[in-house]
């Protein structure tokens, strides 16, 4: 009586070969994905501060007036109470809802709104900006919208 000789399962060879190719997928998936969460959170940025400035310029047409005159605060960028507070007076003169904005950039801090045009006195002519903390290539400046510094 032979005994015959049962092949089950896989050698040591064979594991260790799909071992190293599941390793090598891994890696390609982890550097492919790397970036892509973060272009997503600045593309996401870039839609809210267009969605903001359109909002303040149909604001400041409904109004005639400055951002400072619609918010009522020169600086929205100390405190999120602040900035949360320019937001509900610019969607309530533009008629726009921009409420969501309020919870902050994708990053999670709020969008700071720096009201600046005609500040000081009638002839001060500095653009009013949004930010996104930490992130300068974001910074947004909002055009002129009052007759001295067209």
């Amino acid at each position: 009586m032979k005994w015959a000789k049962q092949t089950h399962g896989f050698t040591i060879v064979e594991l260790l070969i799909v071992i190293v190719v599941i390793g090598i997928l891994a890696a390609i998936t982890i550097v492919s994905f790397n970036g892509v969460q973060e272009r997503a959170k600045t593309t996401q940025a870039q839609t809210d501060l267009r969605n903001l400035t359109q909002a303040i310029t149909v604001a400041r047409n409904n109004t005639s007036k400055t951002l400072i005159g619609i918010t009522n605060a020169a600086d929205s960028r100390q405190t999120k109470a602040t900035a949360d507070a320019a937001i509900d007076a610019i969607a309530e003169a533009s008629g726009i809802n921009i409420s969501g904005l309020k919870k902050g950039d994708p990053w999670g801090n709020w969008y700071r709104i720096d009201s600046n045009e005609l500040e000081l006195n009638a002839t001060d002519c500095r653009q009013d900006t949004i930010d996104v903390l930490n992130k300068i290539a974001l910074a947004v400046r909002i055009p002129f919208s009052q007759a001295a510094c067209l």
